[in-house]
């Protein structure tokens, strides 16, 4: 035998208490009857009365308190071995940190909201291998594919413009890099997940998007930003970004870059919102993929038996509350003059 829940034995405490709290009450009662009159006279009027009684049914309540405790601790015995399978889709997040990610079109970044929205993802996710992958002007593996989404939030927390050294947008190179972290599969069971303002300085994004579509994986785009698009803070001096002639850069959310590749891969893309709910629009996606299974884990599966302690109690208790408190005599006393 084992318990499920073996720390709350120490409600077992609650049995003394109770008895003390008992004897506690039997004490203030007698006394209390002393005060109103005398034994003889308090036996004539409680003739209902028995200690006898009495005492059965406090030991029925702290019967009943013991196997409520008991059952509470979760009594298990006979068991049977069980095989569990996880099964699910291979995603790969590519998350833009170029440094057009601080633009503040959208609030409080365009970085902070694709974070945001990449933790949403995670929290809707239920047995899927996750992966991130970060790009500016190279792509870097930042965390492989994995069925730990706490780990994987710890780096998504750590993400920002300076983890790549190289600025620039490669888009291309993110795609390319992210489908090389995918194991090679026959079915439709892999996809990437890529957040991105959609600027594009290196590469041809839409052929690397068809080459991942020949091995079955789907791109689904979210473009972070807004289309007037906005200036990009400079960190360093506290200004805004300015090229090699003294002019101010402006960064602008590339939509149609987006949907190409999106559709070059028989993906989808998605214009970051507010409500979020482009999020719940890929988790759909994803779950109407094809679903492989990762592996199987053998556990032991224990049979609750709280019942056995459960039904007890509960007996106790009708018990406690249906006994009297004592016998009635047959005669009746009519006082002094009957």
């Amino acid at each position: 035998m084992r318990f499920g829940a073996p720390d709350y034995f120490w409600l077992l405490l609650l049995v003394p208490a109770l008895v003390l709290f008992l004897a506690w009450a039997a004490v203030r009662k007698r006394r209390a009857l002393a005060r109103f009159a005398h034994r003889s006279m308090v036996a004539r009027l409680i003739d209902h009365h028995s200690a006898g009684w009495q005492y059965a049914r406090y030991l029925f309540l702290l019967a009943g308190v013991f196997f409520l405790v008991l059952a509470l601790t979760g009594p298990q015995f006979g068991a049977r071995t069980e095989v569990g399978k996880r099964r699910g889709v291979d995603v790969m997040v590519a998350l833009d940190v170029s440094r057009s990610m601080l633009a503040g079109d959208v609030k409080p970044t365009r970085l902070e909201r694709a974070k945001h929205q990449i933790a949403e993802l995670l929290d809707q996710l239920g047995g899927d291998r996750v992966g991130l992958v970060v790009f500016a002007g190279h792509a870097f593996v930042q965390c492989p594919l994995t069925v730990d989404y706490g780990a994987l939030q710890l780096f998504l927390d750590l993400a920002d413009t300076g983890v790549v050294p190289v600025q620039g947008t490669a888009l291309a190179d993110a795609i390319e890099l992210a489908a090389r972290c995918l194991p090679e599969s026959e079915g439709q069971d892999q996809a990437i997940a890529l957040f991105t303002d959609g600027e594009n300085h290196l590469g041809d994004p839409v052929a690397a998007a068809r080459a991942v579509a020949a091995r079955g994986i789907r791109i689904f785009a979210v473009g972070i930003g807004s289309p007037g698009g906005e200036l990009i803070p400079d960190l360093k001096t506290g200004g805004y970004h300015q090229d090699r002639e003294g002019n101010y850069v402006k960064s602008r959310l590339d939509e149609e870059i987006l949907e190409k590749v999106a559709q070059a891969s028989e993906g989808a893309y998605f214009r970051s919102t507010l409500a979020g709910g482009e999020v719940g629009q890929i988790h759909d996606y994803l779950s109407q993929m094809d679903q492989r299974e990762f592996g199987s884990t053998r556990f032991t599966r224990y049979e609750e038996r709280f019942q056995f302690c459960l039904l007890p109690a509960l007996l106790c208790f009708l018990a406690e509350a249906c006994l009297p408190e004592g016998r009635r005599r047959a005669g009746e006393w009519r006082g002094r003059f009957a």
